[in-house]
């Protein structure tokens, strides 16, 4: 809970509350709740969260609980209790609600100074992207100290990722898109403006 209420605290703060009424982002911050009570139950390590497979159909099983299958479950009855939109939440390929991820730099003063959001899917913009970054913060006061970058860095270097360069408190917030390896991509209704990088593989 101590992430999902500073990342609470970091939109307000940069005058984002907005981003906290989205659905996805409902989503992302029960994924991140989840998470931090299943390793502090010590029922998943650090990275099961993300990596684990479903054990369901293999062979000579030595754990009983499938982790992927739990918590998948756990998710789906959550979000169904929020009455959650399928139409833009619901990867119907997977079964399941859209998975997240999220960047989460070091703390600072015990305060983390920004974070990202990732979604798991390309989210009908190309089927040549495989995620999308949501939305990325950093502190007012961390700005300029290369956190961003610092985070960015930390997106796995296969995936082909796209976002909306956009900003309400940052004047062309694409040149620094631009210093964190991303390119413009194509423009969307005469406002929208798209920025990628695509993946090493």
């Amino acid at each position: 809970m101590e992430l999902v209420e500073q990342i609470k605290q970091i939109c307000v703060e940069t005058d984002n509350k907005w981003f906290l009424t989205h659905d996805f982002t409902k989503i992302a911050l029960y994924d991140l709740e989840l998470r931090e009570k299943l390793e502090k139950e010590n029922l998943i390590n650090s990275n099961e969260f993300d990596e684990s497979e479903c054990i369901c159909l293999q062979e000579n099983i030595q754990q009983k609980v499938c982790i992927r299958c739990f918590i998948s479950g756990e998710r789906d009855f959550h979000f169904l209790n929020l009455k959650l939109s399928k139409m833009q939440n619901f990867d119907y390929k997977n079964d399941g609600f859209y998975n997240s991820k999220w960047i989460i730099p070091e703390k600072i003063n015990d305060e983390i100074p920004g974070f990202i959001l990732i979604k798991c899917c390309g989210d009908g913009m190309d089927e040549q992207f495989t995620h999308e970054l949501v939305f990325a913060c950093v502190r007012h006061k961390y700005r300029k100290n290369g956190i961003l970058k610092n985070m960015v860095s930390k997106i796995p270097k296969e995936w082909n990722i796209w976002l909306e360069a956009n900003s309400n408190d940052i004047e062309n917030v694409e040149n620094i898109w631009e210093k964190c390896g991303f390119s413009y991509h194509t423009t969307i209704r005469d406002e929208y403006l798209i920025y990628k990088r695509m993946g090493i593989n």
